[in-house]
């Protein structure tokens, strides 16, 4: 196998590699490169706020930043560069890490969160981003050594800049710039060299957890709360729009949103036609106001008119721009029926994706009511729409199941006359809205 191959870190952070760079580097100190001793992070408070690691960017400079030498291959001693520019990248591992050490933080044992859990996680109040500035490795692979062990040793140095965005005050409420490292044990490490960047990254995180400014954010209350929504005995009641024909299944995707708000994106849909849209709470979270992208390329903004994080659903009011709201069902729904989801499901890429299931079972958890279904959704499927046959909203998409980080094909979706009950709205008879054919 040949030395590139191995780092495969670097097919996932979208760095360009190149060999036999120009050797204006000191490559003695690449090559006698030690990283920092290891921390421990100190604990945090159990009642700590929640922080979501939402953005990874890599700013390396373009010239050689490792020294790699494999001697099962036989190949020279290699300088490693990257690429110029800077590249904004999906956070992948690096946020399961981040995920990781922050639950270690506050003695709670990580799960897989976001979509793909029983129950939705509560809204983030921070965000976390960071931008790596500097890094610098030592790879070498059977070195010192007769025969080949086939492990590698080496070291890794990262410098990365971190902000803590506030969702609540929309504002940077911290922010650092760490030095980190791991080196392999002197026995060296199987697999992937790439492992010692993850290692020193996780190191990065556990100092940044340890820094002053970030427990004092991280441990104090939430500056200007948005206020709560009132229970739903106490809202006024609204009343959805009944008029033109409602789309059938082959336009419904027409009426669904991908919504955009400070903590990432998920899916809503029109539910009336002067512009009342249903989404999850945990897509909405604190903001007030959210962006609306539409499959026909028109934005809108919203109003987040209510919402509520028990039962995850949140009302949007936007202009509605002659789109019409979704016909909803409120029959029973029966166990083996044919349903459709709608949402954009990784995001923007995928906006206006549709795929079909049934209806597994009917399911209650803590008393409140579910629907299962084996029809696909993933992330930014959240608050997107579940259908009948005739394109009738039965429920909106809440949760799933993952094994090893995999969907299985067990979501959860909450039942629209849930939905409508807890944000007190009330819909038209149905006898007053006639629905298209699909």
């Amino acid at each position: 196998m040949r030395p590139w191959t191995l780092l495969a870190v670097f097919a996932s952070l979208a760095l360009g590699l190149s060999a036999g760079a120009a050797r204006a580097v000191d490559e003695g100190k690449l090559k006698n490169l030690s990283a920092p001793p290891p921390v421990t992070a100190v604990s945090l408070p159990a009642d700590a706020r929640t922080v979501k690691f939402a953005k990874l960017v890599v700013q390396l400079k373009p010239e050689p930043w490792a020294f790699l030498r494999n001697k099962d291959s036989y190949a020279d001693d290699r300088l490693i560069s990257a690429q110029d520019g800077r590249k904004a990248i999906n956070p992948g591992l690096f946020a399961q890490i981040f995920d990781e050490e922050l639950k270690a933080a506050v003695g709670k044992v990580p799960n897989a969160g976001g979509l793909f859990t029983t129950q939705a996680p509560p809204p983030p109040e921070l965000l976390a981003a960071a931008s790596i500035t500097d890094m610098q490795g030592r790879f070498c692979r059977s070195c010192g050594l007769i025969l080949s062990s086939g492990r590698w040793e080496g070291a890794v140095v990262m410098t990365a800049h971190w902000e803590i965005y506030s969702v609540t005050e929309q504002k940077v409420v911290a922010a650092a710039d760490i030095t980190s490292g791991y080196t392999a044990p002197s026995k060296g490490i199987e697999g992937d060299p790439s492992l010692m960047i993850n290692d020193a990254f996780r190191d990065n995180v556990r100092r940044l957890i340890s820094f002053i400014d970030f427990r004092r954010v991280v441990a104090a209350p939430a500056a200007a709360e948005a206020p709560a929504t009132p229970a739903p005995g106490t809202l006024a009641t609204l009343g959805l729009v009944a008029a033109k024909t409602k789309p059938g299944i082959s336009q419904a995707s027409l009426s669904v949103a991908l919504v955009v708000s400070p903590q990432g994106s998920g899916s809503g849909f029109l539910v009336s036609d002067d512009g009342l849209l249903i989404t999850n709470h945990h897509v909405v979270g604190a903001a007030k106001v959210v962006r609306l992208k539409w499959p026909d390329g028109g934005e809108t903004i919203g109003e987040v008119l209510r919402s509520d994080p028990h039962r995850d659903v949140a009302l949007i009011r936007t202009a509605p721009g002659g789109r019409p709201a979704l016909g909803l069902r409120h029959t029973a729904v029966q166990q083996g029926e044919t349903v459709f989801a709608i949402g954009s499901p990784l995001g923007a890429q995928f906006q206006n994706t549709m795929s079909k299931g049934i209806v597994s079972a009917l399911r209650n958890n803590a008393g409140q009511a579910f629907i299962q279904s084996d029809v696909m959704v993933n992330h930014g499927s959240s608050g997107g729409p579940l259908l009948d046959e005739t394109g009738r909203v039965i429920g909106l998409t809440a949760s799933g199941e993952m094994v090893n980080e995999a969907p299985v094909g067990i979501n959860f979706f909450i039942p629209i006359d849930e939905a409508l009950k807890t944000l007190n709205v009330t819909a038209p008879a149905e006898s007053a809205i006639q629905q298209a054919k699909p």
